[in-house]
């Protein structure tokens, strides 16, 4: 339900066709298992983006797999909201392998769900790799959508000798890197961007800028779940474009509607 709260016009909250049709909208992944709605979530997005499909926009998060779906609680909320067969939850999985997995706004701003990978130089390297299919646990594809910016502030002074500027594992999520600073000006002076836009992250605020130049971020985070599983208290926020001037906009979350309880 806050999902519907992200329709906004002169910030008065609305959910109209002109409103959609009007404003671009691009959503940067994980539309699953972060709740017992995901189901609704899943059909209101690709609803849409049917209906809208020149102003509204999907890319794939790291959720959007068969791996994750079945050892979280996506495949499960399908199965006893639509039966034992798995038909519904097998259309979304190959609904899911056809999602782009980045996006550019104004040919400035790269989006992406995880974040940079060693093997990726250009978008042009983004462009030619074969998406169609499930996310793999290796691999420049894997790296979009699980990899993590090194983050400075949490670094403690035994660690800022072995500061992360470029690569290194990610022993967090077990799989792909984290990436620093010099990876990031790397990436983004060879692409002639000005930032890095991604999610991935769960943030108290909604949302938070990493590896400042000047007063520009090089790397945002937004976080969209606000009381991210009911339980972190966090603001959601998102971020609106105007003429390339970026605004950061926070929301709370909204009541549950009703709640399913498994016999």
């Amino acid at each position: 339900y806050p999902l519907c709260a992200l329709a906004v016009s002169d910030e008065r909250p609305v959910s109209t066709q002109s409103t959609w049709a009007r404003t671009k909208y691009l959503f940067l992944g994980d539309y699953v298992d972060r709740g017992c709605f995901s189901t609704e979530v899943v059909f209101f997005l690709f609803a849409h983006k049917i209906t809208y499909n020149r102003t509204f926009f999907m890319i794939r998060g790291n959720h959007e797999c068969r791996h994750l779906t079945s050892f979280f609680n996506f495949k499960d909320e399908c199965l006893y909201k639509y039966g034992p067969e798995t038909t519904i939850y097998d259309a979304i999985m190959d609904a899911f392998d056809k999602l782009p997995i980045a996006a550019t706004i104004n040919h400035k701003f790269l989006c992406i769900h995880g974040g940079l990978s060693p093997d990726i130089l250009t978008l042009k390297d983004i462009m030619n790799m074969d998406r169609f299919r499930e996310v793999p646990r290796e691999g420049p594809f894997c790296d979009l959508l699980w990899a993590d910016p090194y983050d400075e502030e949490e670094e403690d002074a035994e660690e800022i000798s072995t500061r992360t500027t470029w690569f290194s594992y990610n022993d967090t999520r077990q799989c792909s890197y984290v990436f620093g600073i010099d990876a990031v000006k790397q990436f983004l002076r060879r692409n002639n961007l000005t930032a890095i836009i991604r999610a991935h992250e769960a943030q108290v605020d909604g949302y938070k800028f990493s590896m400042i130049n000047g007063k520009i971020p090089r790397v945002v985070t937004i976080f969209s779940a606000p009381n991210y599983c009911d339980v972190y208290k966090n603001k959601g926020a998102c971020l609106q474009f105007t003429n390339d001037q970026l605004k950061i906009r926070q929301f709370g979350c909204s009541p549950h509607p009703y709640y399913l309880h498994v016999r």
